[in-house]
């Protein structure tokens, strides 16, 4: 028997394992919840705090998503960062 077992010595190219944050999946294709600055990414801001700071103090579903469409520039990623982060259902 040698040290290792019979285990691989080798770094394989194997996908995450389900449940994992989620950081290169396009939406929709992957049920985990996104991983801590995934909207800055697609925001391409410093971080996500950025992004609260633009919809701090409206109320407004609407006002909320024409603010963060200004930001994303996609309606599936609002409407993601409203579920995911802000608990609101459009």
């Amino acid at each position: 028997m040698t040290k290792n077992d019979g285990q691989s010595m080798q770094n394989w190219p194997y996908p995450r394992a389900a449940g994992q944050d989620r950081t290169d999946f396009a939406l929709g294709t992957c049920t985990a919840p996104p991983a801590p600055g995934y909207f800055a990414d697609v925001a391409e801001v410093e971080n996500e705090q950025v992004i609260a700071d633009a919809v701090a103090g409206l109320s407004d579903a609407k006002e909320i998503h024409a603010a963060l469409m200004k930001l994303f520039q996609n309606y599936y990623v609002t409407k993601e960062y409203m579920r995911r982060r802000m608990g609101i259902k459009t």
